[in-house]
């Protein structure tokens, strides 16, 4: 018998390894602690962390191998290989996230302890199948170990509703469920996405309530990884009810804000689970609360339409009153005044809530409605099975006024300026009055200017003395054409207006001179000419200034002249009549009468030269008309078209700046034109 044993322990010492006794699966039993699942075997009691429960832990290998320093028998000191141990580093989170994980980043999140005192004297090797072992050296007795597994970093975990608002019942809560019966929309898309630290919160769930992660088998939707759930359904040592089990968890949400926005302390997530999604999930109900409505929003970039924006909970159907004050208290991402009171008003269509500046519009959105008057309820879809359990849902869009657009966080943002509308910060629609729309964007009009704020506002005109008479047309609000067509204008109503006003002085003139000719008894032969003066007056709106038109009558009679005594003749010199003294001994010859020739009705000997005189007092206004209103050259330049060349040396107001300008705009001293005909 000694024989055979020696002989065993050098064929065990030439393989180098020794086992003393593992144990087989019958002989172990396993104890929940809140400290974790301790392992015993009658040869090493173990306790495991975050390695799962039942099976995962049962089927965990250990053995005592000889170190190759230290004969066992000798000394006592062995090596301890642990097996069979399952990674749940592997795929914590999607690659597409950015996690990565090798064999070198796992010896740094296993931790060992021994009666308290940390051991960093292994090694770790990885296995198959999502599995690694470890060895733990020279020891000499293997009680008191605690082998912990880390993780490392928080998992992401999509947070759903179950609609029909019941836990499902004990041990039926890790397994898999039909999408359509979880919110929000039954499309996969969650109400929050957050990150749960898995060191910290299976620590506390086990530490309150003695539940432990369960592993089941490996997926590789979403990249390899293990499909783990944790729930009153593992084990749970404590009894905890669902409230007490979720709040052990919800403190180790990093990112938790965003749901309790949503539902408040009313959410309880009953499931925290990895299955074969892209990352992991929380399940949960709603506790003391039987309706939800849904608020998604559509027509906002940044927004999902499929996302919920807010949640409306209450024990009991709302009417519509008690839905406006709960959307305003309970969706106030959206209400972007929180100070200002809405006008509400309903139709078949939908409900609308009008503020100042935006509306928002309401509308079904696939379950539930809204009623079609104020005095009206909201109605839900009630699941079968559940006890007074609906869910309601509306999607909510926002128009934005005039001159803004949807932005950041769905938001009415001011178009940029001079923009009447917009698509975006940078891109117009359409443009306030004094710019015009470029490739997008608003720019200012000719004879406009933006101001300090970017706003474009009519340019303001200055003229120096240095500047040139191109200059100070280019900075008017006018463009070319358009003095063309003002000089035109102006031109043409002063002609017509002249017209009218000439031909009137002129007819009077007529008649005064076929009067004065008719009281003439005698006229001498030789008679001076006689200067009739017709003054055209030109409106003040354009060119103030008068032409003077001389009537020349010659009388046949070869005696002098005698006019009436009331007669008056216009003098340059006074603004008095001067009578005419009559001759005391008018002398006229007898002469036989002769026959006269019969003139035509309404002629006249002087009608032809009074009327050249008309017309060519029109000529003087059109010219003063047009060298009033043409540009005109700088002070003291003399007009390179100046037609009065003998003038030159007289105050000329075709110079810019004469003073002689105001009075007339073609002579000083008012020197009169001649026409002779």
């Amino acid at each position: 018998m000694l024989n055979k044993f020696l002989k065993y322990l050098a064929i065990a010492s030439v393989l180098g390894a020794t086992v003393i006794k593992a144990g087989n699966v019958s002989n172990v039993s396993l104890e929940y602690t809140k400290e974790g699942v301790l392992r015993k075997d009658n040869q090493c009691n173990i306790n495991f962390v975050n390695f799962g429960i039942k099976d995962d832990i049962t089927n965990i290998s250990v053995v005592k191998e000889s170190n190759n320093y230290n004969n066992y028998n000798n000394n006592g000191y062995f090596n301890l290989k642990i097996s069979n141990l399952k990674n749940g580093n592997i795929g914590l989170n999607k690659a597409s996230t950015g996690y990565t994980f090798d064999s070198r980043d796992l010896k740094n999140l296993i931790k060992i302890s021994q009666y308290n005192v940390e051991n960093k004297n292994f090694e770790v090797s990885m296995g198959d199948n999502g599995k690694f072992s470890l060895t733990i050296k020279n020891l000499n007795n293997c009680n008191g170990l605690s082998i912990k597994q880390t993780f490392k970093e928080p998992v992401i975990v999509a947070t759903y509703l179950l609609y029909s608002n019941v836990k499902p019942s004990d041990n039926t809560i890790n397994t898999s469920y039909d999408i359509t019966e979880f919110g929000p929309s039954a499309n996969d898309v969650p109400y929050d996405t957050v990150h749960w630290d898995m060191n910290t919160g299976l620590d506390r769930a086990r530490e309150k309530c003695r539940i432990y992660i369960q592993y089941k088998d490996t997926n590789n939707a979403g990249g390899f990884h293990w499909r783990w759930y944790l729930s009153t359904d593992n084990i749970n040592g404590e009894n905890c009810d669902n409230t007490d089990f979720f709040e052990s968890v919800k403190d180790s949400y990093k990112d938790y804000d965003y749901m309790n926005e949503l539902f408040g302390d009313y959410y309880e997530g009953y499931v925290i689970k990895r299955e074969g999604g892209d990352i992991a999930h929380m399940d949960g109900i709603l506790h003391n609360q039987n309706y939800l409505i849904e608020i998604y929003q559509d027509g906002c970039n940044e927004q999902n339409k499929d996302q919920v924006i807010c949640t409306i909970s209450s024990k009991k159907e709302l009417t519509f009153k008690q839905f406006e004050d709960e959307f305003v208290e309970n969706c106030l991402s959206i209400i972007i005044d929180q100070n200002e009171d809405a006008k509400w008003k309903v139709t078949k269509s939908g409900a609308s809530a009008i503020f100042s500046n935006y509306v928002l519009n309401i509308v079904n959105y696939n379950r539930g409605a809204l009623p079609t008057s104020e005095n009206g309820f909201i109605s839900y879809k009630v699941f079968e099975g559940a006890t007074s359990s609906g869910i309601a849902r509306f999607s909510v869009s926002l128009d934005c006024g005039d001159g803004s657009y949807i932005g950041e966080k769905c938001r009415c943002n001011a178009c940029p300026s001079n923009c009447s509308s917009c698509l975006n910060e940078t891109t117009c629609t359409g443009c306030k009055e004094g710019s015009t729309l470029v490739g997008g964007q608003c720019v200012c009009k000719n004879g406009y200017k933006e101001d300090d704020e970017g706003v474009c506002t009519v340019a303001p005109i200055t003229i120096t003395k240095e500047e040139t008479a191109t200059e100070v047309v280019e900075q008017t609000a006018y463009s070319t054409s358009t003095i063309e067509e003002l000089i035109t204008a102006t031109i043409e109503e002063t002609v017509t207006s002249t017209l009218i006003s000439t031909v009137e002085e002129t007819t009077t003139s007529l008649s005064t001179v076929e009067e004065t000719t008719t009281s003439t008894s005698i006229v001498e032969e030789t008679t001076p000419v006689e200067e009739v003066q017709v003054s055209t007056i030109i409106p003040e709106d354009t060119t103030l200034s008068i032409v003077s038109t001389t009537s020349t009558a010659q009388p046949t009679s070869t005696e002098p002249v005698v006019l009436p005594e009331e007669t008056i003749i216009p003098s340059d010199e006074e603004d008095t009549p001067i009578p005419v003294e009559e001759p005391s001994t008018p002398v006229i010859p007898e002469e036989p009468e002769e026959e006269q020739e019969e003139e035509p009705d309404g002629g006249s000997p002087f009608t032809l030269p009074l009327t050249a005189a008309a017309f060519a007092g029109l000529a003087g206004a059109a010219a003063a008309v047009y060298y009033k209103s043409r540009q005109r050259v700088v002070r003291g330049s003399l007009a390179a078209d100046n037609i009065f060349s003998s003038n030159a040396g007289l105050e000329n107001p075709l110079y810019e700046g004469s003073a002689a300008q105001s009075e007339n705009p073609l002579y000083e001293s008012n020197i009169f034109i001649f026409f002779n005909w």
